[in-house]
């Protein structure tokens, strides 16, 4: 609350100003005439200055206290007015008075606090634009330093190209350099030193390598136009030595010496992938040495060869090279090639309903390029040594052709087989010489129908192939099938379990092992044992032929057996012989030891015979196995004389089964069959005739000479021919 001596002193304060004022006014009347804004201007002046000098406290105490002071004036004001009295009224109008007074100096306390307040806003406006002057300024130092930091790592880091130099080591720089560069006494002390001396040193000897090279360079080129000289010197010799040859050809015709075809040869035999090449070269030289019933030659477009060979040319030029060269440069071909094909297809294709349609198009085209064999292929010609003339009256012999294919992209060598000088007839002779199967297991286990090398079925799988397809993709494409062996002939060694099959276990009665199956093998080695084995197998493969033709033909006298030189009258006769497939010989039924016992798969020949006496007939199931002559004919009967009887169901049927499979086909090479048919029918002339007398009316009689119808508890049966002095007898096995 304001004391009234502080009151009367501020409203003598302000009365003196206005006196002071009155009076000064009084005294410059009218010297100069202010304007109204002069006026305004120096009042915000004023107030400024007398705002800096005062001090906010105490005008905030006295903006309190001249609050207090109203509140008093108004409640005096309140009880005066409530006297209503003449001495109220005059009292009432001089606190009034002291009211307005207080209002006006709350006023200036309000003016003097705005005038702080704008004053406090533009201070703080001026700092915030000096700290963000100082924050910019700041800013740019930091990364002003940052860059400064990275341009002293990367001093750091940098790397002079003398480092990439190699230097000669310091014993060498010593023992060579002179003195006057190497500078023993400073540069031993000092790396730096040792350093730009072992550079000046390089590039002494860099600039006597270049001014030798120059001079190499000039010599080169001098030996290079020697050379070319000389290459049009031969070059015009050319067209004189060809006139040359052609004049001698009646004198290398006269002489019986080829040489301008042996020369076409081997222009040809350069243009062969490596494995078809050692094929024909070590073949070729077998055959000159050892075999004269061999023979050699190359078929195929030599025109692309040679842009095949070409290609792979250019191709190692361009620093791409491997092991091996042409399947890679073929594989990488076929690549590029899928490669734009896509391309087209992205760029080409915008219609959903065309893109199933290229993609099988596209995945046929990657099939096509990765069943595509060499343009050239190599033919050999095996020609039997052992041939009856009456089966070709020809010569030479019949002969088997084989053509090995060589499948860059799958690196795998295919064969097909031909028949060379030799005309088939009769339907069940045929199938023996059958192009698909004549060379089947011609080794254990190999029948051409697995893959030789395990990286195909990745090959495959890509295509969305099945690697069981492959055999059925190479016969549609006719390469032939991929037989271990044609991979050993021709020098290719892969890691399968195929190679491998051959150490598991062999069927009964297999003595021939794969070539090569050690690794110390040669390729020499390899060669005449495969040839052997081939030309064994068609020279059998030829009598079982003529076998089968006489049997088919029926010019084979079946009326007598004379096995051991006495003729012997066979009773029954032989209805029908033909052929028969597998599965007609699984479901005969009376095979089922052969077959459980894996002796008859499906990859053997079957044949049927039919022989008849009277009522009584006997169905024989013949198996001929691949490996014949290794492994002898088998023969399984179905005797059906008053009901069926087999050799599950009846010891005589199964007797006559061992009596006719006891025959060896290596020492009955040329007759097996037509012995073995003998046989039969001579077994069941013996049981008719055994048998015959025990059923009524008896329909057959006695016309073989057996000591014994019946022995032993199992009522053995007399299907033996026994030697008996001039003539034989039957007696029991």
């Amino acid at each position: 609350m304001v004391s009234k001596s502080e009151t009367a002193d501020s409203t003598s304060d302000k009365k003196r100003r206005k006196t002071s004022g009155t009076t000064a006014s009084d005294v410059t009347p009218s010297n100069a005439k202010v304007s109204k804004e002069d006026v305004y201007v120096n009042t915000i002046a004023f107030e400024e200055q007398e705002a800096n000098k005062r001090s906010p406290v105490k005008d905030a105490n006295l903006f309190h206290a001249t609050c207090d002071e109203l509140r008093t004036i108004f409640a005096d004001i309140a009880k005066l007015k409530a006297e209503n009295s003449d001495d109220a009224k005059s009292k009432v109008a001089d606190r009034r008075i002291e009211g307005s007074l207080a209002f006006v100096l709350l006023k200036k306390l309000n003016r003097l606090d705005k005038v702080r307040i704008r004053e406090g806003r533009d201070a703080l406006h001026k700092e915030k634009l000096r700290v963000d002057s100082n924050r910019l300024q700041l800013q740019n130092l930091l990364y002003e330093a940052e860059h400064l930091k990275r341009e002293v790592q990367r001093c750091y880091m940098f790397k002079s190209q003398d480092e990439e130099i190699e230097l000669v080591p310091a014993e060498e720089f010593y023992a060579h350099a002179p003195e006057a560069v190497s500078r023993p006494e400073k540069t031993k002390t000092d790396d730096h030193a040792r350093r730009i001396a072992r550079l000046e040193w390089e590039l002494q000897q860099r600039k006597e390598l270049d001014a030798h090279l120059k001079e190499l360079l000039a010599l080169k080129e001098t030996i290079e136009n020697d050379i070319v000289a000389k290459t049009e010197r031969l070059d015009s010799l050319g067209p004189r030595l060809r006139e040359l040859l052609i004049a001698t050809r009646p004198l290398q015709e006269a002489l019986e010496m080829p040489i301008e075809k042996g020369w076409k040869i081997l222009k040809t035999v350069r243009l062969l992938p490596q494995p078809l090449y050692l094929l024909y070269a070590n073949v070729t030289a077998y055959g000159e040495a050892c075999d004269n019933l061999l023979a050699t030659s190359i078929h195929g477009d030599e025109d692309e060869a040679r842009q095949m060979v070409a290609f792979t040319s250019e191709y190692e030029l361009g620093g791409h090279s491997g092991s091996d060269t042409g399947s890679n440069t073929s594989r990488d071909r076929v690549d590029s090639d899928n490669e734009e094909n896509e391309h087209e297809i992205e760029r080409g294709t915008k219609k959903r309903h065309h893109r199933g349609h290229m993609k099988a198009n596209l995945d046929e085209q990657r099939q096509e390029k990765l069943f595509k064999p060499h343009p050239l292929s190599v033919t050999i010609t095996i020609r039997a040594k052992d041939c009856s003339s009456a089966l070709v009256p020809s010569q030479p012999g019949p002969g088997l052709s084989l053509k090995f294919s060589y499948l860059p992209n799958l690196q795998v060598v295919t064969m097909t087989i031909a028949l060379v000088d030799l005309h088939l007839s009769g339907v069940a002779a045929g199938d023996v010489l059958s192009i698909d199967s004549v060379l089947n297991e011609l080794f254990h286990g190999d029948r051409g129908e697995e893959s030789p090398n395990p990286k195909i079925k990745y090959q495959l799988q890509e295509l969305s192939i099945e690697i069981s397809q492959l055999v059925h993709i190479l016969k549609k494409g006719n390469l032939g099938k991929p037989f271990l062996w044609a991979q050993k002939l021709c020098g290719l060694e892969h890691i399968s379990a195929a190679n491998t099959s051959h150490h598991s276990g062999r069927r009964p009665g297999n003595s021939q092992e794969f070539p090569g199956s050690d690794a110390s093998d040669k390729l020499h080695e390899t060669i005449p044992h495969i040839i052997r084995a081939i030309r064994a197998r068609w020279e059998a493969r030829l009598k079982l032929y003529k076998q089968i033709h006489d049997l088919e033909s029926k010019i084979i006298d079946t009326s007598v057996n004379d096995e051991h030189g006495h003729p012997i009258r066979i009773s029954s006769t032989v209805l029908q012989w033909s052929s028969i497939s597998f599965e007609d010989y699984v479901s005969s039924g009376v095979a089922r030891m052969f077959l459980d016992d894996s002796i008859a798969t499906a990859s053997d020949l079957y044949f049927r015979a039919i022989v008849i006496r009277g009522s009584a007939k006997l169905e024989s199931y013949i198996c001929v196995p691949c490996r014949y002559p290794e492994a002898s004919p088998l023969w399984s009967f179905s005797l059906h004389w008053n009901g069926k009887h087999t050799s599950t169901s009846n010891s005589s049927v199964r007797e006559m089964e061992y009596w006719c499979n006891s025959l060896s086909a290596v020492e009955h090479t040329n007759d097996i069959l037509p012995m073995q048919l003998k046989r039969a029918m001579s077994c069941l002339d013996i049981y008719l005739e055994t048998e015959g007398p025990y059923y009524m009316p008896a329909e057959f009689t006695q016309d073989k000479s057996f000591l014994k119808p019946f022995r032993g508890r199992t009522r053995a049966q007399p299907f033996r021919i026994a030697p008996n002095g001039s003539n034989s007898l039957f007696t029991q096995i």
